[in-house]
């Protein structure tokens, strides 16, 4: 497993999804930053990690509610700026009210969109997907590269469709798995044979967001190549 994950956790649970990973430069990638990644974060030796980045899918709380708490904890405890980073300028602009509201200000901390990262060898494209209508056009993935591997992270995402084109290349699917619930999110009995389909073609398939992890579990027991994400 490539990315490391601080929660796998869907919108009403303990610890909501949130994962990192180190580039070559160690740099430090987080995607999103709900309360309980915050949590996590400000225990962390983060001091020798040159730029701190926070990839954003979408602007739900459940994934970015300690965004702004996050911001001010590197600001002035580690003395640097969170490099945020929206999938689009509609999406920075919430963003940036957002953390207006939270109190933060704009000399605390960079704004940018994900097309600034195209100098960066760890990042390929965000991919702009389907999730609750109320954040129609707001609702994004990204593909990465880590390790020298491909990595497609779904964020939340109601429809395979639009990461399709990347999967011949992906090493890795990080991808939003409902048990019990569908419509706004994947649900597992339904995208399990697209699951299956991937793996069999050498893409190790890991489920988040998940609502029931034991029920997960257990519907995949069959398939090695479909996993449940592990917890830091």
């Amino acid at each position: 497993m490539l990315l490391n994950f601080l929660g796998r956790d869907s919108g009403f649970g303990n610890n909501h999804t949130s994962a990192f990973f180190f580039t070559e430069s160690n740099d430090i990638v987080v995607i999103d930053c709900p309360i309980s990644t915050f949590q996590k974060l400000r225990k962390a030796n983060l001091t020798d990690h040159e730029h701190i980045y926070v990839l954003i899918t979408h602007t739900h709380g459940d994934h970015i509610g300690g965004l702004g708490l996050f911001v001010q904890h590197v600001f002035f405890n580690l003395h640097k700026k969170v490099s945020v980073v929206a999938p689009s300028k509609e999406v920075a602009n919430d963003l940036q009210t957002v953390l207006t509201i939270e109190g933060n200000e704009t000399e605390w901390y960079h704004l940018i969109t994900a097309d600034l990262l195209s100098e960066e060898n760890w990042f390929v494209s965000c991919v702009l997907t389907e999730h609750a209508p109320q954040l129609a056009g707001k609702c994004f993935g990204y593909v990465l590269i880590i390790s020298g591997k491909a990595v497609v992270y779904t964020g939340d995402t109601s429809t395979l469709k639009p990461f399709e084109p990347y999967f011949p290349m992906c090493n890795e699917l990080y991808v939003d798995t409902s048990v019990h619930y569908g419509m706004v999110h994947l649900k597992l009995e339904d995208a399990l044979i697209d699951f299956i389909g991937l793996s069999k073609n050498g893409t190790e398939v890991f489920l988040m967001h998940l609502d029931d992890a034991e029920a997960a579990h257990m519907l995949i027991v069959d398939f090695p190549g479909i996993n449940v994400v592990t917890v830091e």
